[in-house]
């Protein structure tokens, strides 16, 4: 394994790991106030997914999410989930600016307790004593161990095909508005964010049609960059604004695994690659000025040509790595598009957190 893909493959783990953190409290979670009593009636209700099944008897109130995306779509949906993972690129409590401002101030509720988990998986005792009715990881990649024993707790709902990569963010709304009995408010919810997509697409019509590799930065010593696949999710966001992914993406990833969602570029391959502009996120700083400075990697077109955005923000990284009803409105706000847009016209960003 190379450097870099040894050092992804820890960050990855330590980010999918979700370090724990606590709150002192439960709160209830809150049922929406629309639209309730007219879905009562569709319980219970059956749920397929990849490690099989679940049986929701009734509307759930008491929700454990253990995936990226799924509590921003479970609160966007007007239920404040019991226990949730701590997000990376969170604030000090593990939370989003997005997640909390949908929690506090539009629902007017209690932050939710943070569910400690490991490498070993989620902690099944904390969990077990929230009580909830369902649980859900619709974005998650949970062992058929982990799956059993939280199936054990409550009805569990897992990844619908393919982990951490299973399906769009328009997928997993309409899942979750099924979970919870909310199928309509889900579909208000898509209708909204894709509004919202088209409405920014408008604004920067050099996203058209627009080439691209979503890649990373690298550490000192890496001999590859990676590509991530056509189907991740922060790719096919880009796809929504009209971009396209670049000729060469689908021959570079063939060969990676199901449960993976990037392969990797040689550096000396680099110059067969075309793009319109590359697109990368930055765990360090230290890696983003080692990316700019390499000899390779700066001979390449789109990066000696200014054509990239870097974003060296973990927060924004968040929201555009795990896109959902809530991140993609978020996002837009603080600049995404409008600064790709830039990259596009050889304008090079790199997004710092402020």
């Amino acid at each position: 394994m190379s450097v870099l893909r040894h050092t992804i493959a820890l960050v990855t783990l330590a980010t999918l790991a979700l370090v724990a953190a606590g709150c002192s409290s439960t709160p209830d979670s809150t049922a929406p106030p629309d639209g309730a009593a007219a879905t009562e009636s569709g319980f219970p209700r059956t749920i397929e997914h990849a490690l099989g099944e679940a049986t929701i008897p009734e509307k759930p109130e008491r929700v454990v999410t253990l995936s990226w995306m799924n509590h921003d779509i479970v609160a966007a949906l007007g239920v404040v989930p019991v226990g949730v993972p701590e997000t990376w690129g969170g604030d000090e409590e593990g939370f989003t600016p997005w997640f909390r401002d949908q929690v506090e101030n539009e629902l007017d509720a209690e932050m939710p307790e943070v569910i400690n988990v490991t490498e070993d998986g989620p902690d099944y005792e904390q969990i077990l004593a929230l009580q909830p009715d369902v649980i859900i990881g619709v974005y998650s990649g949970f062992t058929e161990t982990e799956y059993e024993r939280l199936s054990e707790i409550a009805p569990t709902v897992a990844y619908m095909d393919r982990p951490f990569t299973a399906g769009t963010w328009q997928e997993h709304t309409e899942i979750i508005g099924e979970i919870l009995g909310e199928d309509d408010k889900a579909t208000e919810l898509i209708e909204q964010t894709e509004a919202a997509i088209d409405e920014e697409a408008a604004k920067y019509p050099n996203l058209d049609d627009a080439s691209f590799l979503y890649s990373t930065t690298f550490s000192e010593g890496s001999t590859e960059i990676t590509a991530y696949i056509s189907e991740d999710p922060r790719v096919r966001l880009l796809h929504e604004f009209g971009m396209v992914d670049t000729p060469q993406l689908a021959a570079e990833t063939a060969d990676v695994p199901a449960d993976t969602w990037y392969g990797g570029i040689s550096l000396e391959e680099l110059d067969s690659v075309e793009a319109d502009v590359v697109l990368a996120w930055s765990y360090a700083a230290a890696d983003t000025a080692n990316a700019l400075e390499h000899p390779v990697f700066t001979r390449w077109d789109p990066i000696a040509n200014g054509r990239y955005f870097i974003a060296e923000d973990n927060t924004l990284g968040m929201a555009t790595s795990a896109p959902d009803v809530l991140s993609i409105p978020w996002a837009i706000e603080q600049g995404y598009i409008e600064d790709i847009s830039a990259a596009i016209d050889g304008d090079a960003v790199v997004h710092t957190a402020e």
